[in-house]
């Protein structure tokens, strides 16, 4: 049986979409929170292949989505370039702030097949697991969010340091910004090559990019990212994600060659259907907390999701990750929504 999910991606309209969520692997659910527990650290966990499986496949089987997404995080790209990377409770991810670009070691690019090899393994036995119909996405973050945190030390509002080196230190922050587009390119490559149907990356910050340097520092490296991919004969569909940048999905999809763009809640899905083109695929973008408030509110989002993206390519999504307080019922609720079974 041929998947929906990937079959949409192509470029073929489906209702109802195929649909699935955003960190749909995670704390909302008891399962994840039990398996979680079991290990020391997140990286640890992240890291375990079978442990990241086992998470990778329960929302598929208490839900039934489209796709799943393999457990990862984002940061394990700088964690194998050796920059610290922790998870605290109740503060988040801290990493040791980058002061120069010769603080990397360049070696390290060169062992990410190695280093993050656990990944690999946890989409193959993923992979194998999985129902035929049941597409698989591997995933990483783009260049710029990634370095954000590497020059932050950690997440921030408005990304001072970054900001500050973006507009100061332009050769230093574009020598950076190759290094971390290279190890990005491996980490996908490594997925790709692994087993996983379809790509995806995440900007959760791009928004904090000057309009004056989104091409260069948002685009240009996500173009470069798949093209790369492609020399390497990995085909497989790539959705993005540059969150928060509006007006700027334009040139994103102009430039970067993305088969599919997600878009955040806080863009109008209507005038992303009226204004992209024809040929990407549009995902998204219920906002996260009408899933947790549920009811008559979210049924209305999601007719309206539904209607404005009537007649071309859909994924249906939130438009940022689900949140831990989400009532696994309003989640069955969703589904069966988009579904047919209420709308």
């Amino acid at each position: 049986m041929a998947s929906r999910f990937l079959d949409t991606l192509s470029g073929t309209p489906h209702t109802p979409p195929p649909v699935w969520l955003m960190r749909q692997a995670g704390r909302y659910m008891a399962d994840y929170r039990a398996l979680r527990s079991s290990e020391p650290d997140f990286i640890s966990f992240c890291l375990n292949s079978d442990k990241a499986s086992q998470v990778t496949l329960q929302p598929i089987n208490r839900f039934g989505f489209d796709a799943a997404i393999i457990f990862s995080d984002i940061l394990l790209v700088p964690w194998a370039l050796k920059r610290n990377v922790r998870f605290v409770t109740g503060t988040g991810p801290l990493l040791d702030r980058l002061e120069r670009v010769t603080d990397i070691d360049l070696s390290h690019l060169d062992d990410i097949k190695t280093t993050l090899a656990p990944v690999g393994e946890a989409i193959q036995k993923t992979r194998a697991a999985l129902p035929v119909d049941t597409a698989l996405i591997g995933f990483a973050g783009a260049p710029w969010t990634i370095i954000t945190y590497m020059l932050e030390g950690q997440s921030s509002r408005d990304f001072p340091a970054a900001r500050k080196w973006l507009w100061a230190n332009e050769r230093e922050f574009d020598n950076l910004l190759d290094i971390v587009t290279e190890a990005t390119i491996e980490f996908l490559a490594l997925q790709a090559n692994a087993g996983a149907d379809a790509l995806m990356l995440f900007d959760s910050w791009a928004s904090a990019v000057p309009a004056h340097y989104r091409d260069r520092i948002v685009s240009d490296p996500a173009a470069h990212i798949i093209t790369s991919l492609r020399k390497r004969g990995i085909m497989q569909p790539v959705i993005g994600f540059p969150k928060g940048i509006g007006e700027g999905l334009v040139r994103y999809c102009d430039i970067t060659g993305v088969q599919a763009v997600g878009i955040d809640h806080g863009t109008d899905l209507a005038w992303a259907a009226r204004t992209l083109p024809e040929d990407v695929v549009l995902q998204g973008n219920l906002d996260p907390l009408a899933l947790i408030g549920g009811g008559t509110a979210m049924q209305d989002a999601v007719a309206h999701i539904l209607d404005v993206c009537d007649g071309r390519p859909h994924i249906f999504n939130l438009g940022h990750g689900i949140t831990p307080e989400t009532p696994l019922a309003h989640v069955d609720a969703l589904v069966s929504m988009i579904r047919g079974s209420d709308i």
